[in-house]
């Protein structure tokens, strides 16, 4: 059985690719600050094996602790995929605004989290003779900057370059673990609605967020959630890829 460990798993695209796993027959481990209720009674009737880790990502320290817990409960697995989905846009203001505490917990949940658990997954993996993967939730906004999100543009772009460090550094192993950064696209998610909830003054691009909306343009996290699945378990990413789930899909038809 393959087990997926899914940060950010309560809602957005996070639950929605827990359950479309958890369909598939995988064991899914997911890790966030409050679960989900309805996600919690779907798994009762799908193949999967579904637990829940409560843990604030913003709460460093004990990353390393949480990853030997989760891989103790996945050591019959015949692979095993790190999905590094949580995020946050707060602070969504310039810098120079932001509070130093908003900053840095910005910068812990975004960055900082999932450097060390990916640090955690490698270490405690690399001699195992089975796939192993890591997949970054990245952002367009990790390659243009956006007024506004600068705490999370700087997160992002850190992740991508992240994935491509790994990449090389992987691929004398001989037991290599996989390492890809995804830009979704713009789904509709929370994330979505605190953005059109935001004021022009802290986010200048508010106007087309709220234009995409408005035309239906996002996509939903069922379709986009589908798709990542899809690309993944048939590897269509090579080590250490940067890349656009919008082009992608492109490729692939």
């Amino acid at each position: 059985m393959p087990a997926y460990i899914i940060t950010g798993g309560s809602k957005g695209l996070g639950a929605e690719l827990a359950r479309q796993l958890l369909h598939q027959g995988a064991a899914v481990h997911c890790v966030s600050r409050g679960e989900s209720q309805s996600l919690r009674q779907e798994a009762l009737s799908t193949k999967g094996d579904y637990t829940f880790h409560a843990y604030d990502l913003a709460q460093t320290d004990g990353l390393d602790s949480l990853m030997e817990r989760i891989l103790g409960l996945v050591d019959r697995a015949d692979a095993i995929t790190l999905i590094n989905n949580a995020g946050q846009l707060e602070p969504m203001t310039f810098i120079g605004r932001a509070g130093q505490e908003d900053l840095q917990m910005s910068l812990q949940v975004n960055l900082v989290a999932p450097t060390l658990l990916t640090n955690s997954f490698i270490r405690q993996t690399q001699a195992l003779p089975i796939k192993k993967r890591v997949v970054h939730i990245s952002s367009g906004a990790g390659k243009k900057p956006y007024p506004g999100w600068g705490a999370y543009c700087t997160a992002k772009a850190g992740l991508d370059m992240l994935t491509r460090c790994i990449g090389v550094e992987q691929m004398e192993q001989p037991y290599p673990v996989e390492v890809i950064s995804v830009a979704p696209g713009v789904v509709d998610t929370d994330m979505q609605r605190e953005i059109r909830a935001a004021s022009e003054e802290d986010f200048p691009q508010l106007s087309r967020f709220v234009k995409l909306h408005a035309d239906g343009e996002l996509q939903s996290p069922e379709a986009t959630a589908a798709q990542l699945l899809e690309l993944l378990q048939r590897d269509a990413f090579t080590q250490g890829e940067i890349a656009d789930l919008r082009t992608k899909k492109e490729l692939s038809s």
